[in-house]
């Protein structure tokens, strides 16, 4: 369980989207636009390169896979280590209440990609 030491990595001040779905992102003429920010808040810049992975890995992408796509963006280099295992540990305990709560096809497939990729990180 990741404590407040850990929870730090996570903050920042950079406005974050952290709902990167692929009915989320919308692309038209080489541009790409986020639609439905429900969930916007504040934190770390790489958090959603990690939110994107995540939905990378519910459609089927291995995580070591998507950590590599994830490492030709920029902001990816700010990633410390333990900051991506708090980040992963977090969203498993997340999408497991969440599924638990309204087992939606779309919310276990997202519960058994975080799972997926906290197995991955060795958590």
């Amino acid at each position: 369980m990741a404590d407040d030491a850990d929870l730090a990595l996570l903050a920042g001040e950079h406005l974050l989207h952290t709902d990167l779905n692929p009915n989320n992102i919308l692309i038209s003429d080489g541009q790409a636009w986020l639609v439905d920010w429900a969930w916007p808040t504040l934190g770390a810049p790489w958090i959603d390169p990690a939110c994107a992975a995540l939905w990378l890995i519910a459609e089927g992408h291995t995580p070591a896979a998507a950590e590599s796509w994830a490492q030709e963006l920029p902001t990816w280099s700010r990633v410390p280590p333990t900051g991506l295992d708090t980040f992963v540990a977090v969203n498993s305990r997340l999408w497991t209440n969440i599924a638990t709560d309204d087992p939606q096809p779309w919310k276990l497939a997202l519960r058994n990609a975080a799972n997926q990729w906290l197995t991955h990180r060795g958590s």
